[in-house]
């Protein structure tokens, strides 16, 4: 078994030197203010305030008596902590009515205050002071959550399934922790199949914490079972409606929604974009020491919960009509939709898959298009190949050369330094088992069920190089087929803004800079025709998208 939540928690969940902030002990004024926005209560010994895998729980803090939380796992109940007078329940997913990840009760008779979702909401947008040691809680309380050791997530595969790669990279993405059985590797995988009425066929198999069983389930049957996916959105109206969740996304729906706007953001994924999937970024401002894709996307995250935005994933948007300029209606997958007074479009761009046969075959299978600790995993102490001469490309590099015998970087121009920052040329340049090959690139991929060897054009010579693990970042093509003839496009797919737009504007006004050819619908980051691709630059496209928002809504269009 393999647990697919990295690091120790007990720092956090048994008294380690930042446990004050995960757990801390509100005083008397502090509680006075929270009565404000609940109503007290009183328990008897055994209660359930809420067990785990319930939704819109709300807060509880406590006055008197002592509460027990525990968590389910693969080996049995676990006893997370007991907690008293001063204490408060939740973590990041309850501002958004995200599903409990304990099962607390109360082990004495008790009195509590009860917060709802809403006032929550309330209560930590209005008392800054009071908000920031509930959000720190919250946040490392989620951070503990995702690195604890016991799980109650179960996930049986294989490293050869695409499906099950698929699946694992899914649930790390969205900040799921999960046991993982191996078919192959691990021998207790055969008695768990035998358990849960399943076979090898079913893989990806998934055992939620309440014992339903999923064989090779959608990301979103995943998510609903879970608590991960929202469970109030089909037909709901907002006054925007951001579709993508990477950083310009994230930006957007954190500042419209920091300014009173009602806000959903959406993606098919999970937050963070592509930008995501960089195991470290170290040029992007305010990071001396570099973060990863992850937790600044995790923390834009929680800012949209903090400030009310339902954030969708994975929900993906698959049409969009534009004819009613009074709200637009977005069709979403499971024949679910939505509507918006007004749309950003932040959809980003995908890794573009060069014309190789059989690509899809090695996919999941020997061929990646992210690098992260679970594929670093399966090179470790081996040779692999970086295919991209950009900076998302560079970052993979670097980081899989921590595992790997040795990185060859593939690219087909003359060098990087048209494409890359230099501080990831340098950093590959010293690395003693790092190699770049200019024009250079691959003609076929080998092998039966998974990667074997690849061949490559080499300056002219075709060479074979018995290498199992190719990771693609090349080039970038638009998300934004599911706009259809909606709005205006260039020759390459991305969405034009503002004055680009020309003949093909649709009002008597100008447009608004970042304003597509429909008025009322805006694009940011890497989706639209012109960006700088870059996180910083897509940050500030989408606080920027925002005033234009609040100036069309303010107008009636």
């Amino acid at each position: 078994m393999s647990n697919d939540a990295s690091g120790n928690s007990d720092e956090l969940s048994s008294g380690g030197s930042r446990y004050h902030q995960v757990y801390p002990t509100l005083s008397e004024t502090e509680l006075a203010i929270l009565e404000r926005y609940g109503e007290r209560r009183k328990l008897k010994a055994n209660d359930i305030l809420y067990s785990e895998g319930d939704r819109h729980t709300g807060m509880f803090a406590i006055l008197s008596g002592t509460i027990e939380a525990t968590r389910a796992s693969v080996e049995g109940p676990r006893v997370l902590g007991t907690h008293g007078p001063g204490s408060f329940t939740g973590e990041v997913g309850t501002l958004a009515g995200r599903a409990a990840v304990a099962t607390t009760r109360a082990m004495c008779d008790c009195e509590v205050i009860v917060i709802d979702e809403e006032s929550l909401h309330a209560l930590v947008i209005a008392e800054a002071e009071l908000s920031e040691t509930i959000m720190r809680a919250y946040i490392l309380r989620r951070v503990a959550f995702i690195k604890g050791r016991q799980v109650g997530l179960m996930v049986i595969g294989s490293t050869s399934s695409a499906p099950t790669l698929r699946l694992r990279h899914f649930l790390s993405r969205n900040g799921q922790p999960s046991a993982y059985f191996d078919i192959v590797e691990h021998t207790e995988t055969k008695e768990l199949l035998t358990r849960y009425g399943v076979t090898e066929t079913d893989i990806p198999i998934v055992v939620t914490m309440q014992g339903i069983v999923l064989t090779q389930p959608s990301h979103r049957a995943v998510a609903d079972a879970i608590g991960l996916s929202p469970d109030r959105l089909d037909g709901e109206h907002f006054d925007l409606v951001v579709v993508g969740a990477g950083p310009a996304g994230l930006a957007s729906a954190v500042y419209a929604s920091s300014e009173g706007l009602k806000v959903a953001v959406l993606d098919a994924k999970a937050p963070g974009g592509q930008a995501g999937t960089s195991s470290k970024i170290e040029n992007y401002f305010g990071f001396p020491t570099g973060i990863s894709g992850q937790a600044l996307a995790g923390r834009g995250l929680s800012q949209c919960r903090k400030f009310g935005a339902e954030v969708g994933v994975p929900i993906e948007a698959l049409t969009i009509d534009c004819e009613d300029t009074q709200a637009f209606r977005i069709g979403l997958d499971h024949d679910e939709r939505v509507y918006a007074r007004a749309v950003v479009i932040a959809t980003g761009a995908r890794y573009r898959k060069p014309e190789l046969p059989r690509l899809e075959h090695f996919e999941g299978r020997g061929v990646y298009y992210s690098a992260t600790f679970m594929e670093a995993g399966f090179c470790n102490n081996e040779e692999l190949i970086v295919v991209g001469g950009g900076n998302s490309a560079g970052q993979a590099a670097v980081f899989l050369a921590k595992f790997a015998r040795h990185v060859h970087v593939v690219v087909r121009g003359e060098g990087l330094s048209a494409s890359m920052s230099a501080y990831l040329i340098r950093r590959i340049n010293a690395a003693p088992n790092m190699t770049v090959h200019t024009r250079t690139q691959i003609v076929e991929l080998r092998g039966e069920s998974r990667l074997e060897a690849i061949r490559w054009d080499r300056q002219g010579q075709i060479e074979h190089k018995p290498i199992r693990h190719v990771f693609l970042f090349l080039g970038a093509e638009p998300n934004t087929r599911w706009l259809g003839d909606c709005v205006a496009l260039d020759r390459n797919g991305f969405v034009l803004t503002g004055a680009a737009t020309g003949e093909k504007w649709k009002a008597d006004r100008p447009p608004h800079d970042l304003e597509t050819s429909r008025p009322g619908i805006f694009a940011a980051g890497d989706v639209r025709s012109g960006s700088v691709k870059r996180v910083a630059a897509a940050v500030g496209e989408g606080a920027s998208a925002i005033q234009a928002v609040h100036q069309y809504l303010a107008s009636g269009g």
